[in-house]
């Protein structure tokens, strides 16, 4: 009972946002730079424009705006031991909120502290967010094909496709900062035998301050990216991969910061620790980029008011959540 208490008061503390401006554009930009030459190149020019966009979503979680701040602040998080409950991710956002709500209602009863941290601002949502904004650049791909078939202006929908691509930069780039998969993303929590930071310094340190010491640039990860980029086959598990991936340096960040290792920007071990995780953003961020814009020359399958998602004649319809969630592609 102790140890929710601690966690409680640790999730009630969350007040960092994610890669501080320096991490997010860089993410953003090293993606553009390592696309493929058959990408259109209406994305590279708009290189600064995407830069600068890719830290906007954060913008959206003030607390003068409540209606935005709700609906925004877990799409940038992902507390792992919160659904731990869960043997398999639903590949719905509604069907999701629905199985931690199904948790918060068995709950009640016998751990109530327990039961109010059970709910989608204390797991988040980010690889929904993630993928629905791949969705995004998808469609905005697929228009600009169009209107250059049609020998219209395209003008109006390459600033669209590029909003989308640091849009859906911001969250790639929040996925691979381990602390933003953890409830301890703002101080350790639960047993501490060794003595690692409390405080919630150390999130806001590591993603922002040392990332500004160690004057980070795309330049120092170009080479950590492959050079062939790779078609996506499934954006959504793909997201939850990279996740899991965070996940497994959350003790990294923190056995460093108890080493000190952030007080400057020299540590060779914390810089290649930035280098890696970046790297890893920017990696996927590219090839979700190439994605989309292979994919979205695919043929649109002719209209079908069945096989609509919210349709209750779909085979996969759950009249809980009123659609039907997206089949994993076949392999």
């Amino acid at each position: 009972m102790m140890l929710v208490a601690v966690v409680l008061g640790a999730l009630m503390q969350v007040n960092a946002g994610a890669w501080g401006p320096t991490g997010h554009r860089v993410v953003s930009r090293a993606a553009i730079l390592a696309l493929p030459s058959d990408v259109p190149s209406f994305v590279a020019r708009q290189i600064d424009w995407i830069g600068s966009r890719s830290v906007l979503a954060d913008s959206w979680r003030g607390p003068h705006e409540p209606f935005a701040k709700a609906s925004e602040d877990p799409n940038h998080v992902w507390y792992m031991e919160q659904f731990a409950f869960l043997t398999t991710i639903p590949r719905s956002r509604d069907e999701f909120v629905l199985a931690v709500y199904d948790e918060h209602r068995r709950l009640r009863e016998s751990d109530p502290q327990k039961a109010a941290l059970t709910n989608v601002h204390y797991t988040g949502t980010l690889p929904y967010a993630a993928t629905e904004g791949y969705e995004r650049l998808k469609v905005a791909f697929r228009n600009w094909r169009e209107l250059k078939a049609a020998n219209q202006d395209a003008t109006f929908m390459e600033q669209d496709a590029a909003f989308y691509v640091g849009w859906l930069s911001h969250y790639v780039a929040d996925a691979a900062q381990p602390l933003h998969s953890t409830v301890r993303h703002d101080g350790w929590v639960g047993p501490n035998p060794n003595g690692y930071t409390t405080s919630g310094e150390i999130h806001w340190l590591f993603e922002n301050t040392f990332v500004d010491r160690m004057n980070l640039h795309e330049r120092d990860i170009q080479s950590r990216i492959p050079a062939t980029a790779a078609t996506v086959a499934d954006p959504f598990s793909a997201m939850l991969a990279h996740l899991e991936r965070a996940h497994t340096r959350v003790e990294r960040v923190y056995a460093l910061e108890h080493q000190q290792a952030f007080a400057t920007g020299e540590s060779p071990q914390a810089r290649e620790l930035v280098y890696t995780t970046i790297a890893d953003a920017a990696t996927l961020l590219r090839d979700l980029i190439y994605t989309a814009w292979v994919s979205s020359s695919d043929l649109v399958p002719s209209y079908d008011a069945d096989g609509f998602t919210n349709s209750p004649k779909n085979p996969r319809y759950n009249p809980a959540t009123g659609s039907a969630p997206p089949a994993a592609p076949v392999r």
